[in-house]
């Protein structure tokens, strides 16, 4: 284990161990980990250094943060691999997804008995971030359900946004859709 906590995050190498350290609490495995792609048996590693980069930015910018705030979590999701992204949203080999997973700029966040809304908006007043997605929270499930995405853009690469929006089931539809704001199941307006 080599302790990488002090390698700027834009001098990350595209390689490095899974137990090294790439912030006070993440190790560099947990920016790739995917049970579905473990047992799909798809190869979940990074293929570029600007992916490598930007789940570093990301873990030092977002996930530890949160972890300092909060405690220990695991997140759900950071990388995604285009084949990792095609078995997750069931589609075929030729669809490329333009989710921010596959760049490295993105991850989903659960943390056990913390309201998912509350981690949320937290998110939103503490921390820097392009994209915040409150995705299939359902009040009726309890304040646990669903998952928080968070994206942030390294600098150089682009502008963050800003942008709040929920994935939520419309009453009127029963589809999931996405509406601007962090809204709950039952609020949503398609």
């Amino acid at each position: 284990m080599a302790d990488l906590t002090g390698v700027s995050w834009d001098k990350f190498p595209l390689r490095a161990a899974p137990s090294d350290q790439v912030s006070k609490n993440f190790k560099f495995y947990e920016l790739t980990a995917s049970e579905t792609a473990e047992r799909l048996l798809i190869d979940n590693r990074f293929t570029r250094v600007a992916e490598v980069r930007a789940a570093v930015h990301l873990c030092r910018n977002v996930l530890q943060p949160i972890r300092d705030k909060f405690g220990r979590f695991t997140p759900n999701s950071v990388f995604r691999c285009q084949e990792l992204e095609r078995a997750l949203k069931k589609k075929r080999s030729n669809w490329t997804s333009a989710s921010q997973h596959t760049l490295g700029q993105a991850c989903d966040i659960e943390i056990p008995g913390m309201p998912t809304l509350e981690l949320a908006d937290w998110v939103a007043k503490n921390l820097e971030f392009d994209q915040i997605i409150c995705e299939c929270y359902d009040p009726r499930k309890g304040p646990n359900s669903g998952w928080v995405h968070v994206s942030i853009v390294p600098p150089g690469m682009g502008e963050n946004r800003g942008k709040l929006t929920s994935y939520v089931l419309d009453p009127r539809s029963g589809k999931y859709v996405y509406v601007a704001g962090l809204q709950t199941s039952g609020t949503a307006s398609a």
